[in-house]
């Protein structure tokens, strides 16, 4: 849809508006409606529903005079329903449904100063904060968030998002979910454009950027999808324009994903977002409940209770809080007290309970640390932080567990047992010798106990 004709018919709805006609419930309904088309003097409206429909055909004249001193000219109105609009126009159709995907926006709620930083996502945050500068623009690219759901990813790119909408506000920026990418190239394949190749009209309108922000990139599971977005993709990277995705596990281990495009995320740079961890929880809460204290009483136990119990997922944490909240609205306690909060919560499913120490948590935890994939740590590479990672791995598996040698070897890529003994005896030295090895092992013991 041309942004003329939508200025136009949001001029037009808000003069009818302000003309008193209709109450505000009615124009609600209204303003379900776009303007595709005018073409002969015929002004082309879509309707969400038949509601629409009728209080606009009931009102035509009105409707027609005032749209008509918006483009200068008389037209008459056609009203049809958006799966006409389709059918009739689906060049329109699938423009339309393209810029609704990419414009709707940032979350004002979720910036930088609102996200609350700790270990768990400082190298993260950073990252970020730095791909927002004009002179870093494409020096890692692309940048990849991952970690499991609901550890403030999605958070991230709004700030990121409403951070460049204050520091270059001539930016053009595109935020998709995945699985929206999909379901639009999905249905340019599907079209039949009078105009050409509707697969290629919907690349033109993604180039269209100068960052390019994909949520959850291991929804992009269709091999069709894969190879235009590969095209797309590389395309970007050719044009400098700056690539930042999400997703909930390292690109190596997107099972969905075809190796190519594995690669070429790989190419980049990739940052590992872990659990906050209970510290880092509690200060979450903390900043939910900030500037509300005089009228949020709640004990400090509580909040103890709430980050220890409820730190594996930020949302679930303050989906608690919240419903401690609520509850203390309807029943209004002294305070939110321990006892209060284990009665709201005793049906609460989700509780974080200790990971079982063995030879696998403590890879998950030396992975999540370093950003790396199993297979880099039970691989060949030779390269510094794969090294230093496969090292430290070694030295947890024998401090913490006690395992043979060999048992290691085995679970390290079938290596040799001499070989798992040595990196041992080096890494125990360079943890009492380099503060960067011993705060990493202290870190990963942290993160794993």
């Amino acid at each position: 849809m041309d942004s003329s004709l939508k200025s136009n018919w949001i001029q037009t709805l808000d003069l009818i508006n302000k003309s008193g006609h209709f109450d505000s419930g009615t124009m609600t309904w209204i303003k379900k409606t776009s303007l595709f088309k005018i073409e002969n003097q015929v002004a082309y409206i879509s309707c969400q529903n038949i509601v629409a429909i009728n209080l606009i055909r009931e009102n035509l004249q009105l409707f027609e005079a005032t749209l008509s001193e918006m483009v200068g000219s008389n037209v008459s109105i056609e009203l049809i329903t958006e799966k006409e609009m389709a059918q009739m126009m689906p060049d329109e159709s699938l423009k339309q449904k393209a810029i609704q995907l990419i414009s709707r926006g940032f979350d004002p709620g979720l910036t930088f100063d609102s996200f609350v930083r700790g270990p768990s996502n400082q190298e993260a945050l950073a990252a970020c904060q730095m791909a927002c500068l004009p002179k870093n623009k494409g020096m890692f690219n692309p940048l990849m968030l991952y970690g499991n759901s609901g550890l403030g990813k999605t958070h991230i790119l709004n700030a990121l998002g409403n951070a460049l909408a204050q520091t270059q506000p001539n930016a053009k920026v595109i935020y998709i979910y995945a699985g929206d990418l999909v379901s639009l190239l999905l249905d340019a394949m599907r079209t039949k454009s009078k105009e050409g190749n509707a697969v290629e009209k919907i690349k033109e309108t993604l180039l269209d950027c100068d960052y390019f922000l994909v949520d959850d990139i291991q929804n992009l599971r269709s091999d069709s999808c894969q190879e235009v977005f590969f095209t797309l993709y590389n395309e970007l990277i050719r044009q400098k324009k700056q690539i930042i995705l999400t997703s909930d596990t390292h690109p190596s281990e997107i099972s969905s994903l075809t190796k190519r495009l594995i690669s070429r995320f790989s190419s980049g740079l990739i940052v590992n977002i872990s659990k906050p961890g209970a510290e880092h929880a509690k200060r979450i809460l903390m900043k939910k409940i900030e500037g509300h204290e005089d009228v949020i009483d709640i004990d400090d136990d509580v909040l103890d209770f709430l980050a220890r119990g409820y730190s594996d997922d930020v949302r679930a944490l303050e989906g608690a809080l919240n419903r401690l909240i609520f509850n203390a609205t309807l029943f209004n306690p002294p305070t939110i007290s321990m006892s209060f909060a284990l009665g709201v919560l005793k049906d609460e499913p989700i509780i974080s309970e200790p990971e079982q120490l063995n030879a696998k948590s403590i890879k998950k935890a030396v992975i999540r640390y370093y950003g790396l994939s199993y297979a880099d740590l039970e691989g060949k590479s030779r390269q510094k932080k794969i090294s230093q990672a496969r090292q430290i791995c070694i030295y947890l598996m024998r401090d913490m567990l006690q395992l043979p040698y060999a048992e290691i070897g085995s679970q390290l890529g079938n290596r040799d047992h001499t070989t798992i003994s040595s990196s041992f005896s080096r890494a125990k030295k360079m943890i009492q010798k380099e503060s960067t090895w011993k705060d990493a092992v202290d870190e990963i013991k942290r993160k794993i106990t």
